[in-house]
């Protein structure tokens, strides 16, 4: 089906994570992002290395059987621009060289191989365009929070700037695999996950300082955030986060944990996203974590769309030869 053609430019963002690959299709109206399309399938890919750092063939057919699933979409959508990125995982992989071909082949479109700043930076945009207007948040610092799979992306900034962007080698997937690889969940597994989180974070610029709010642009603070809500619990600060570690705890295994919450089911390693988000919060003094539905993929559709207004400003004759070029014309019309 060929789906209509949209007043403004039509844009798609395609994210291949650790653990799972997204596609959103979009446009902006009247400055608001508008969702049009959005897919979601998890291929695994962080859970998935061999022992030499590969990723496994099984791995990479699911991959790539989704992609041409995503190709097949865009194509179905015609949109104007496309956006491809390849984070953590793919950046890991020992035969990622190899794989990134045959991901292009499938999905008939150029894939971005992006380093952890270039994430945080389209984490930060989605976050600050969704956020732009909201009552007391363009003026003062704002920190931003993504624990993807295979990585963790922290971002400092005001308004719609950057000023720092700090990217761990640590996420969800790994963390889950280090320290609940059998699935049990038990309290000294857990202590050890969140002292491991700590001892990497305490070497960000960020720590020892407090902070009212951080922002999760991720799966792993949304579905915590549902979760907390669903129990009664409340906004994620930190007695609500040491709740959900015992919640966790009485469950006793993943699968438990997954079979007792919806949301969990969407997000498989949260155990090893709460050990890593408690970790971030104590040694970052945050006071609250609050869910955003926005991060990567939202923030690069803004950027197509921005690339695409400066293009059409390139393109534009400047102002005062304008003016000339018409004075010319008019002119000459009246001499005729």
């Amino acid at each position: 089906m060929i789906h209509p053609v949209a007043d403004s430019p039509r844009y798609a963002a395609v994210e291949l994570g650790s653990d799972s690959f997204r596609l959103h299709v979009g446009r902006i109206d009247h400055g608001e992002l508008v969702l049009e399309a959005s897919l979601s399938e998890r291929v695994a890919l962080a859970a998935s290395f061999d022992e030499d750092g590969s990723l496994c063939d099984a791995a990479m057919r699911r991959a790539l059987g989704c992609l041409r699933e995503f190709a097949e979409e865009l194509d179905a959508w015609r949109p104007q621009a496309v956006r491809v990125v390849a984070t953590a995982a793919l950046r890991m992989a020992r035969n990622g060289p190899v794989f990134l071909p045959a991901a292009e082949r499938a999905l008939r479109r150029p894939i971005e191989l992006i380093a952890g700043d270039e994430a945080g930076r389209l984490v930060y945009l989605g976050v600050a365009s969704t956020l732009a207007g909201t009552a007391g948040q363009d003026g003062g610092p704002r920190l931003v929070v993504d624990i993807g799979g295979a990585s963790t992306e922290l971002v400092l900034g005001r308004g719609a700037d950057i000023e720092r962007i700090e990217s761990f080698r640590i996420g969800a997937v790994r963390q889950s695999l280090s320290f609940f690889a059998d699935g049990r969940i038990d309290a000294a597994s857990f202590e050890a996950a969140v002292r491991s989180g700590r001892s990497r974070f305490a070497e960000t610029a960020l720590a020892g300082r407090r902070w009212n709010a951080a922002y999760g642009a991720c799966g792993t603070v949304r579905a915590l955030s549902e979760i907390a809500q669903e129990d009664g619990l409340g906004p994620l600060k930190p007695d609500v986060l040491h709740a959900l570690r015992e919640c966790f705890l009485r469950a006793g295994h993943v699968a438990r944990v997954r079979l007792a919450w919806p949301a969990a089911a969407r997000a498989p390693h949260l155990a090893g996203g709460l050990a890593l988000l408690m970790a971030l919060v104590e040694e970052c003094g945050v006071a609250e974590v609050v869910p955003v539905h926005a991060g990567l993929r939202v923030g690069a559709l803004w950027d197509l769309h921005r690339r695409a207004g400066l293009a059409t400003l390139a393109a534009r004759p400047p102002a005062r030869h304008a003016a000339r070029m018409a004075a010319a014309n008019q002119a000459s019309h009246d001499r005729l």
